[in-house]
């Protein structure tokens, strides 16, 4: 059965209980065809008798909003509060056969010219779904459930699944992002690698350090999903359907492909950093053994000048017609002898 996903947007309206909430999308199903001419408040009542499926997109909604589209479908005070966290924290809850799943968005932005390329945390993505219901709130980037959308457009046999087809989807939207994320930020780890055992070297502690924070972004966002993608992909009644857990348990493997691609990132960083800083202690001893041996190379005519310069009256080679010209010889041969030890031992 073919199921198309239409998207209306709509104006504020009136609801049953004398409120008023702005709709951003939002689309009613039954029998697996969405249902034309059906205005919003009779959408909502044919979801709570039974009677099909609704879907209601919310993009940035305050407390108002969110609380009274919430309220149309008696949701759980606290899928509510979840929803209404300005920093959610990825995570799964389920109440009174509702599940609710809040996802963090992460994408990679490549600039042209000098600009950085960075890891950006978008925004996040709240799903709540019930057996006739599913509702979504938007917050930041709304990329991610544009193109959750887009997906079971393509895919009607899955969205005739129901409600949690859309937590699913969104799931893997995610996880396919996080993906992308980290197969581009290798290539930035690539070119910092050779930068730092390039043959002219320059410190790249600052851009190691930029790299190791845009890793914590990326993991701060991926690290609490493992533990919903997890109890979603394993069987537990009353809580998703055995064939949505089934695609949950594709979206677990790519989870623990991401894990696998940032531990490696992590080690790649470690070891960049130490080998920086091995190269930075090595510049410096070079440094330094540079330094030591000009200052031993100029303390020679500096001793000799300083002895002479005394001025005492008896003092060995003052009447010496040839003292002067001995005195410079002396010191170029020493002086010379002392650069040739150093630039045989590789201190210059």
């Amino acid at each position: 059965m073919l199921v198309t996903l239409a998207l209306v947007a709509l104006e504020p309206m009136t609801l049953r209980r004398g409120g008023t909430v702005t709709v951003t999308e939002w689309a009613l199903f039954r029998d697996g065809r969405r249902q034309d001419g059906v205005g919003y408040p009779e959408a909502v009542d044919a979801a709570r008798s039974g009677d099909g499926f609704v879907w209601v997109g919310l993009s940035e909604p305050d407390q108002e909003r969110w609380r009274k589209a919430a309220a149309d479908f008696g949701l759980h005070p606290l899928v509510v509060e979840d929803a209404l966290d300005p920093r959610p924290s990825p995570k799964l809850a389920h109440y009174d056969g509702v599940v609710s799943m809040v996802l963090r968005t992460v994408r990679y932005v490549r600039h042209e010219g000098p600009e950085r390329n960075e890891m950006l945390d978008t925004g996040a993505l709240t799903a709540v779904a019930g057996a006739h219901f599913v509702l979504t709130v938007a917050r930041g980037d709304p990329g991610t459930l544009d193109l959750a959308l887009r997906r079971l457009e393509e895919q009607p046999k899955l969205l005739a699944q129901g409600p949690t087809a859309l937590l699913y989807t969104a799931a893997d939207v995610t996880v396919d992002g996080y993906l992308d994320a980290a197969e581009e930020f290798e290539e930035d780890l690539t070119e910092i690698e050779a930068a730092v055992f390039a043959d002219v070297r320059d410190n790249q502690a600052e851009r190691i350090y930029r790299a190791k924070r845009e890793l914590l972004t990326l993991r701060r966002a991926v690290l609490p999903l493992s533990h919903p993608v997890r109890e979603l992909s394993q069987p537990a009644p009353g809580i998703l359907p055995s064939k949505i857990q089934a695609y949950f348990r594709e979206v677990s493997g790519h989870l623990d492909r991401v894990h696998t691609l940032l531990a490696g990132h992590d080690e790649t960083i470690a070891s960049m950093l130490q080998a920086n800083l091995a190269q930075l202690s090595v510049s410096q001893n070079n440094d330094m053994r540079k330094i030591t041996s000009w200052a031993a190379i100029i303390a020679v005519p500096t001793a000799i000048a300083g002895i002479y310069g005394m001025n005492f009256r008896h003092m060995p080679e003052l009447r010496w017609e040839l003292g002067y010209p001995g005195v410079m010889l002396l010191m170029a041969a020493i002086c010379l002898g002392l650069y040739w030890n150093f630039k045989r031992r590789g201190w210059l």
